[in-house]
């Protein structure tokens, strides 16, 4: 990660620590521009969400009478923010730290790393992904750039983006007729007769990402960025399902030049739903050994209060600013103090 000296004796490391300044107040302009209010939600929770392959960082917390306190680094601030929907706010952001356990150093990854989330209620799924390319554009129209680069890849970013289907997307780039393969059963003989592995009752998610990741994802967002929406619902359980398809659900993910940028959801609201599957993802936690803690009673309550019709989103900054800089990997974004670094 970048260090005071990097700043001080490297001029391209410099011009990119400044230009990750601009690009937040880039954003920050953006949303302001939108109407959109900033909100600022604690770090540290007593309940994370229960998502199977994320690992949340406890922190204990300990009071003048000894009594310590466990509480565990956000993986995303998508609770608190729900929870001031539920008051009565419409359109909020947040930019703010995020801390995921057993994540790799460099590359496109950091443990500690910076997130913006957005949310639109009443919104719709479409309404996140035109905020989205409009959000892009803006930065791109203030740093006076036409394009994002990635290693050896340069993506215009003007002009339009592309929209496909997940169902859309494995036609594409696996030849691959998606709705024949929505179930365990069928997903796992279709993995394995592309020649993967496959495990003893291996859930569904886990087999299609054998596939996706392998085949699908490097070559996505190479020539356009591209937002792929209706994933197959057991991929979703903050999500709603789609009305057209209810063997699909709401989200979407960007890609550009084969990286992940964002995850979307047009997002569940029914209170007795979410907690269903917020109970089954602690049940799926268990089995893969991980620690598990209740579902956010406070979260199910504000969603029974009443939740418009909303669409959110997640998107890296860190992952932006490589894009604008040319940066070559996470380490060059982000800058750390020496004596802090856990990695060089």
């Amino acid at each position: 990660m970048s260090k005071w000296s990097d700043l001080k004796n490297n001029p391209r490391l410099n011009e990119i620590f400044k230009k990750r300044l601009e690009i937040t107040r880039l954003i920050r302009e953006f949303f302001w521009s939108e109407n959109f209010q900033e909100a600022e939600t604690p770090v540290a929770v007593r309940l994370p969400g229960q998502e199977p392959y994320l690992n949340p960082i406890p922190v204990l917390f300990h009071d003048p009478n000894g009594i310590v306190n466990k509480f565990y680094l956000q993986t995303s601030p998508e609770f608190a923010m729900k929870k001031l929907l539920a008051v009565g706010y419409e359109k909020i952001f947040q930019i703010c730290k995020c801390f995921r356990d057993f994540e790799q150093f460099g590359g496109n990854h950091n443990t500690e790393f910076t997130m913006i989330e957005w949310y639109r209620a009443s919104g719709t799924l479409e309404e996140i992904m035109d905020d989205t390319e409009r959000l892009f554009k803006y930065v791109a129209t203030g740093l006076k750039v036409e394009s994002l680069k990635s290693k050896d890849h340069v993506v215009p970013i003007f002009g339009e983006w592309e929209r496909l289907s997940m169902r859309e997307v494995w036609k594409k780039y696996s030849d691959v007729e998606l709705n024949d393969y929505l179930t365990s059963e069928k997903m796992a003989e279709l993995v394995k007769a592309r020649g993967y592995a496959v495990e003893e009752k291996e859930a569904f998610e886990d087999l299609f990402y054998k596939i996706f990741l392998n085949e699908i994802e490097p070559k996505l967002g190479m020539q356009k960025p591209i937002m792929i929406y209706d994933y197959p619902e057991q991929m979703t359980s903050l999500s709603r399902l789609s009305k057209n398809d209810p063997r699909y659900a709401e989200r979407f993910e960007l890609y550009i030049a084969g990286l992940e940028m964002a995850n979307a959801f047009g997002e569940l609201t029914d209170a007795v739903e979410q907690k269903k599957r917020l109970e089954a993802d602690r049940e799926k936690r268990a089995q893969m050994g991980k620690e598990t803690w209740p579902v956010d009673s406070d979260f199910i309550s504000a969603l029974e209060s009443g939740i418009p019709n909303a669409g959110g989103i997640a998107l890296g900054v860190d992952r932006m600013i490589m894009l604008f800089t040319g940066a070559k990997d996470i380490n060059e974004v982000i800058f750390q103090a020496v004596g802090d670094q856990l990695s060089s």
